[in-house]
């Protein structure tokens, strides 16, 4: 199937959160908010995601949104903890080292543990790069316990894995870059997995290229795939490329499922593109697509994207607009359309340079088994991550191991208006409000400014306590008057990459008894440095000049959320008597 045809296909893409936050990110400007990335080691501050006792997983942003920007900081990175940890062995497989606080790290726990690195020629041999190996390789320095190995050809084919594998007991892999620009101006994810069973596997790998020097087609497939974890109820899948043929694997879980929820760092490789759009259009042998949706998050970046990868973005583009509104409206071609994806980032976005570097992939498997299924690694989605790279992909398959990481938004908050309001708030939620994205979606169960599609967004809520559905008062004849009240937010400020933001005013919010029992709101907001005004309104949404307006203000970062409560005022309206009551 062609790509012209696969521009022609109305696909069903939607960003995590589509059903609870159609909102986006970016922002105008030129300048950034100064970030403090000292907080490497130490006391963790971040959000950890135990998924079961030996697994954990752990989002790492040190840009944005750290613990002055978000109620969920993620600036803590693991790594140190991680080469602390080793009491004799560690074995690493890293693209690239330039970051100096990696290399004091690693010379400071070859006291004690023997380290192996395999890495990419292509960093090893250039100028740029060979300082920080060179310290590495001192035995002045490393106790004469670091030994480096690189691949044989450098580019255009990568050793891309990263992962290492301490006391050879537990494993750490994902996502997230542990080169300085990595560090600082990405988003991404570590997975700890504490199991002998599995570092073996991948002890198996690293040997096939430290000591056998194999890389890339030369490998094996020699490594032990499936291990079943937590009592038999789950099941760890491990994968290298580009043995183990890493497309198909992703393949089979798009035809396992209904629902798939993805984040890819970039996305070029057209066989697989081809693949996603005749799953979601139900061409090629699949099934009626009315109940397949993909909620994806990708970095679209333009002119920093090859041909391919371009295309395959203005396809998606493509399918979204010229699909019908409203999420879930016919399509063209008939098909189901509901959409929101990245959109070309701003000049501004471009010049910070940050982006997501997530490589994981949910799928439901709810036309199969029903057992979800969460993909991570250090894969992106390319012809030459498919077929030539040294990659690693992970499968967590079970609740057990899936729930805590990627649940869908509305999953996690049921009914944020039944007191079910929590703290956490999923990975993909936040960097779907990290970056800019258009939509073709219609509705949005929380309120936003539509001019938000084109800034980095954050997302706020709380309760609004001493909040009643009536005033009572008795006026100056002496009778009691009732006034039926809500409440609504105004929200200005600076945004986060400079600007001044215009006055917006969020419609009010539920003040239900049935639906919204707690007085709780939610909502997206640009973000920067904001005022948020809580005002009562009465029943036509005019201000009651009896109630004092309540403002707070405070910094969020993009894709940060902040727990933000207001409590009402006593009623100082006409007689002054009676206050707030039911």
């Amino acid at each position: 199937m062609s790509l012209a045809r696969v521009s022609r296909i109305a696909i069903i893409l939607v960003l995590v959160l589509s059903f609870l936050i159609v909102a986006g990110c970016g922002g105008g400007g030129d300048t950034t908010t100064p970030i403090d990335n000292t907080n490497q080691g130490g006391t963790n501050p971040a959000k950890i995601y135990d998924l079961f006792p030996g697994v954990t997983m752990y989002g790492v942003d040190r840009t944005y949104r750290t613990s002055s920007f978000t109620d969920d900081p993620k600036e803590w990175d693991p790594v140190f903890d991680l080469i602390s940890q080793a009491r004799s062995s560690l074995d690493i497989a890293v693209m690239q080292i330039n970051r100096q606080a990696f290399v004091d790290a690693l010379l400071a726990q070859s006291a004690t543990a023997h380290i192996r690195i395999v890495t990419e020629k292509a960093y090893f041999d250039n100028p740029v790069y060979r300082p920080f190996y060179q310290q590495l390789l001192n035995p002045l320095r490393n106790n004469g316990n670091i030994e480096i190995v690189t691949d044989k050809d450098g580019e255009p084919r990568l050793m891309h894995s990263r992962f290492m594998v301490i006391d050879r007991a537990k494993v750490a892999l994902g996502s997230y870059t542990w080169s300085v620009e990595g560090s600082e101006r990405t988003t991404g994810d570590v997975l700890v997995i504490n199991d002998a069973r599995i570092a073996d596997a991948f002890t198996n790998q690293f040997n096939q290229m430290f000591s056998e020097r194999k890389f890339g087609v030369e490998k094996r497939d020699a490594t032990q795939h499936s291990f079943s974890v937590a009592g038999g109820t789950a099941q760890i899948e491990v994968y290298f490329g580009p043995t183990d043929g890493l497309r198909d694997i992703l393949s089979a879980e798009l035809d396992a499922s209904n629902v798939v929820i993805g984040a890819i760092q970039q996305f070029s490789d057209l066989s697989f593109a081809n693949y996603v759009f005749n799953w979601l259009s139900g061409n090629g042998g699949f099934s009626d697509p009315a109940n397949r949706l993909m909620y994806l998050t990708v970095n679209d970046i333009g002119r920093y994207g090859d041909a391919d990868e371009n295309a395959i973005y203005q396809a998606l583009v493509d399918g979204m607009t010229g699909g019908g509104g409203g999420g879930g409206g016919a399509g063209q071609d008939g098909y189901p359309a509901g959409f929101l994806i990245n959109d070309l980032p701003s000049a501004t976005w471009a010049q910070v340079g940050q982006q997501m570097n997530h490589k994981y992939l949910f799928a439901d498997h709810a036309a199969t088994n029903n057992l979800p299924a969460l993909s991570v690694g250090s894969m992106n989605w390319t012809t030459q991550g498919f077929t030539l790279n040294d990659e690693v992909l992970v499968v967590l398959r079970g609740q057990v191991l899936t729930s805590n990481y990627h649940n869908y938004f509305w999953m996690q908050i049921p009914n944020f208006g039944n007191d079910t309001i929590a703290r956490d708030f999923r990975e993909d939620a936040q960097i779907s409000l990290m970056h800019p994205f258009v939509t073709n979606m219609a509705d949005a169960a929380v309120p936003r400014d539509p001019a938000l599609s084109d800034l980095s967004c954050g997302l706020i809520f709380g309760k609004i306590t001493n909040f009643r559905r009536e005033v009572t008062y008795q006026d100056s004849d002496g009778n009691f008057q009732r006034i039926p009240i809500d409440v609504q937010f105004g929200v200005t400020g600076q945004y986060y990459f400079g600007g001044n933001i215009d006055e917006y005013v969020y419609p009010t919010f539920d003040e239900s008894p049935l639906s919204n029992s707690g007085n709780n709101y939610m909502f997206v907001v640009p973000a920067g440095r904001l005022t948020v005004g809580c005002v009562v309104v009465d029943g036509n949404g005019e201000p009651i000049e009896g109630f004092t307006p309540v403002t707070k203000t405070f910094d969020i970062g993009p894709g940060g959320v902040r727990n933000i409560n207001f409590t009402i005022p006593q009623y100082s309206g006409d007689g002054g008597g009676g206050g707030i009551t039911g």
